[in-house]
C-alpha cells in the first residue's frame, strides 16, 4: 500500500513510550510528509492537556509527520482534516456509522449512548520562520481500539479528559469492522494514507485561496460528521469546571465551536478551552 501512494512505509513497533515523541523526533531530523511510526503498545502515551493515554494491546497507536506546507496560523485546522481521515478509514474497515466530536474524539452513538473509538492529538513541530511554511511539521498522533483487551480496557475511569465522566470505549471489531484487528501493519497504513489524502486535499484548498479562514475547505463536511450539533451539551474545562450548557450552534472557520447559552447570549470556544458533552434529549 505505501508503494502505491508513493509513501515510506509505516514503521511498527512492538513498544514504545509514545509514538508522537517518536514522530517528532524524526520529524526535527527531516523526516518527510506522511512518515509514520505505529506501536502495538505505549508505555507513556498522552492525549489532549496532557492526559494519560492508557495504551495495552488491541488498540491501533498512530502518528504521522506532516507537512502540508500552508502558513503556520493555518495548522489549527490538521485535527479537523486528521478527523475526517480518520472517519475515511474507519469507514473503509466496516465500521458503522462513525461521527466526530468537538473537538479531536472519533465516536459512535449506540444504544446505550455516546461511545469513544479513538482520540487525536497534533503537536506542532515548527522550524524557523525564515523557513516559511516548508520549515513547519505537524504531528498527528491517532490511538483507535481496535479490539477490547483483556482486564480494564483501553481507557480506564481514571482517565476523563476534562469530562464530569468519562465516556465508555468503543471497539472497530464491534462496530462492524471485524478484520481491523487483523492486521497491524495494514491498518496503520490504512489510517496513515486516509490521514495523508485529507490533509493534502484540505491543504490544496488553501493554497488556491490565500485568504481563507484555517478550516474552509473542510468545514462544511466536518459540520455534517460532527455529533451532537443542533443539540443540547455542556462546555466543560479542562479542570472540569461547567462553564456554559445551551445549543450546539456551530463551529466557525477558525474552529471555534459557537453554543447558543440556555439564559440567553452565545458561547464561542477554542478547543484548548473546552471540551462538550452531548446531553440526552
Amino acid at each position: 500500500m505505501a508503494r502505491r501512494t508513493g509513501l515510506p512505509a509505516v514503521e511498527v513497533l512492538d513498544a514504545c513510550e509514545s509514538t508522537n515523541d517518536e514522530a517528532l523526533r524524526r520529524a526535527r531530523a527531516g523526516a518527510p510528509h506522511g512518515a509514520a511510526v505505529a506501536a502495538v503498545r505505549q508505555t507513556l502515551g498522552r492525549g489532549r492537556r496532557g492526559h494519560v493515554w492508557v495504551s495495552p494491546p488491541g488498540g491501533l497507536y498512530l502518528s504521522v509527520v506532516l507537512r502540508p506546507g500552508v502558513a503556520r496560523e493555518c495548522l489549527r485546522a490538521v485535527p479537523v482534516a486528521a478527523g475526517l481521515g480518520a472517519l475515511d478509514a474507519c469507514r473503509a474497515l466496516g465500521a458503522k456509522a462513525p461521527r466526530l466530536k468537538w473537538p479531536n474524539d472519533i465516536v459512535v452513538l449506540g444504544p446505550d449512548g455516546v461511545r469513544k473509538l479513538g482520540g487525536i492529538l497534533v503537536e506542532l513541530c515548527l522550524g524557523q520562520r525564515s523557513a516559511g511554511a516548508a520549515g513547519d511539521a505537524a504531528v498527528c498522533g491517532i490511538g483507535v481500539n481496535l479490539t477490547r483487551p483483556r482486564g480494564d480496557g483501553i481507557r480506564p475511569k481514571a482517565v476523563r479528559d476534562g469530562m464530569p465522566a468519562p465516556l465508555p470505549a468503543a471497539y472497530l471489531d464491534e462496530c462492524g469492522a471485524p478484520a481491523a484487528a487483523g492486521d497491524y501493519a495494514a491498518a496503520a497504513t490504512l489510517f496513515r494514507d486516509a490521514i495523508v489524502r485529507r490533509v493534502d486535499a484540505w491543504a490544496a484548498g488553501l493554497w488556491k485561496d490565500a485568504s481563507a479562514a484555517p478550516l474552509a475547505p473542510v468545514l462544511e463536511e466536518y459540520r455534517s460528521s460532527l455529533l451532537g450539533l443542533g443539540g443540547t451539551v455542556l462546555a466543560v474545562t479542562p479542570e472540569g469546571t461547567v462553564v456554559g450548557q445551551g445549543t450546539f450552534l456551530s463551529v466557525d472557520g477558525t474552529g471555534r465551536a459557537v453554543l447558543a447559552l440556555a439564559g440567553g447570549g452565545t458561547l464561542s470556544l477554542a478547543p484548548e478551552q473546552a471540551s462538550l458533552r452531548p446531553l440526552a434529549r
